[in-house]
């Protein structure tokens, strides 16, 4: 039987918050799921694995004490010891200013579902058969000497936060995936290696050949000679654009300081200012399009469409309930859980760039010299002053208006604040892509790339 989406969270936690005695209030939080995955190599499966998980947290309020305790088990004797133990650990806990829990604050969820019936449906030899086409798809090029491994994932599951003052959301969610690890021909002793990827939440969506496609381009002739450290103008693509973009997003949420972490205090930013004028970002779970959305935060209120900067102006802030009574603030539906034996945090979900006009060929176009950057590991905000950051980044040198050579190795050096107000422009691509940030490509001035 194909595993369903049936409401069994929501009932649960609705059976926990009931419980609630005089003089204390409950918070259930309730995910279930199934997971697939499946790796195939040389048009044979070497592995295939299945699983259905779920668990309970559970917060209970005691004045100014929060208890909490999970259990990965939903029978009614688990349930029961749970609870007892939320209760028993809210007792010892040291007393808070900030332990509180949301109530209803009347913003209404977006309209969509996430839900896509034939995700679960899939019988396991369709699952199988779109792993080896996108192999062969890739195979199938002459700069491809063969295909390390093809995976196969997919997940569907279904989720509910109840408390006792009134808060009650229900979510579910499906989502599939294919990546393939591609090994180019060997040229000078080396191998050049790529990824093929697509993403979806139903198998309709993924598309083989755009990936195999991507991969196959992406396997283009090094220069494996060193590549000196310069200053350049940059060009993000889109991929590092939204890897930078999860790193500026944890400095817009909770406590921390964004002109601290991205040095808008005493820099050269204009009073007032922590990027250029050309970058308005916001969180928008609400953005059906977005891997990241959601139409109810951790906490279970309604997601909404949160502004953080708008031209170059620090304007919000991402708040859970705690959070946002520390700053004297409401929560603003930006609640986020690592899963059921996690207590909630603010955090982005869908983070992204109000585009701009500049069309993406335009700004490499517009470069005499520079660099392309396609992609970024080992991204770090530094926790010293500025928000100083060294990356592994990958990509094209820019000369004359075209991408040159392709340089898979070297660094990106600068500060957060370097980065964001050195924006010359926003192009007008904005991409969906895994994480909580669409991609858009962004031109750049100056920054410090090359070296190890």
């Amino acid at each position: 039987m194909t595993w369903q989406a049936d409401g069994t969270a929501l009932r649960i936690a609705r059976s926990l918050a009931a419980r609630a005695v005089h003089g204390e209030e409950i918070e259930a939080f309730v995910a279930r799921g199934t997971d697939t995955q499946i790796l195939v190599r040389d048009q044979s499966v070497e592995s295939m694995t299945s699983a259905d998980s779920g668990g309970v947290g559970v917060r209970v309020r005691h004045g100014s004490r929060i208890g909490f305790a999970h259990t990965g088990r939903l029978d009614s004797a688990s349930l029961h010891a749970v609870l007892a133990a939320a209760r028993d650990n809210a007792r010892f806990t040291q007393p808070s200013d900030s332990a509180v829990l949301p109530a209803p604050d009347g913003v209404r969820p977006a309209s969509f579902d996430l839900w896509r019936e034939k995700c679960p449906d899939l019988p396991v030899r369709d699952k199988i058969d779109r792993a080896h086409a996108l192999e062969r798809l890739v195979t199938a090029s002459p700069r491809v000497h063969g295909v390390k491994s093809v995976a196969w994932g997919d997940a569907a599951a279904e989720s509910a936060v109840v408390s006792s003052l009134g808060v009650e959301s229900y979510s579910r969610r499906t989502s599939c995936f294919l990546s393939g690890y591609v090994l180019g021909v060997p040229e000078g002793g080396r191998t050049a290696t790529s990824t093929a990827y697509t993403m979806g939440r139903s198998p309709a969506e993924l598309d083989l050949a755009a990936a195999a496609e991507e991969a196959v381009e992406a396997l283009a002739a090094a220069n494996r000679a060193a590549f000196p450290a310069r200053r350049l103008p940059v060009v993000l693509g889109p991929a590092a654009t939204a890897a930078f973009l999860g790193v500026i997003g944890n400095t817009l949420s909770g406590r921390s300081s964004p002109t601290g972490a991205m040095g808008g205090e005493g820099g050269s930013a204009p009073e007032g200012f922590v990027a250029s004028r050309h970058v308005t970002l916001l969180d928008d779970p609400t953005d059906p399009t977005a891997f990241g959305a959601a139409r109810f935060d951790a906490e279970g209120l309604a997601t909404r469409r949160n502004l953080l900067l708008d031209r170059g102006r620090s304007v919000g802030r991402l708040y859970d309930a705690a959070g946002g009574h520390r700053a004297g603030a409401a929560s603003n539906g930006a609640a986020l859980r690592a899963g059921y034996k996690s207590l909630p945090r603010a955090g982005a979900r869908a983070l992204a760039l109000v585009p701009g006009d500049l069309d993406p060929a335009e700004a490499v176009a517009g470069l005499d010299h520079g660099f392309l950057v396609q992609g970024v590991s080992g991204l770090q905000a530094g926790s010293g002053p500025g928000g100083a950051f060294s990356a592994a980044v990958s990509g094209r040198v820019i000369r004359g208006g075209e991408p040159a050579e392709y340089i898979p190795h070297t660094t990106l050096a600068a500060t957060l604040s370097e980065l964001l107000l050195g924006v010359r422009a926003v192009c007008n691509d904005s991409i969906p892509l895994p994480g909580n940030a669409k991609g858009t490509t962004l031109l750049v001035c100056e920054l410090t790339v090359g070296g190890q």
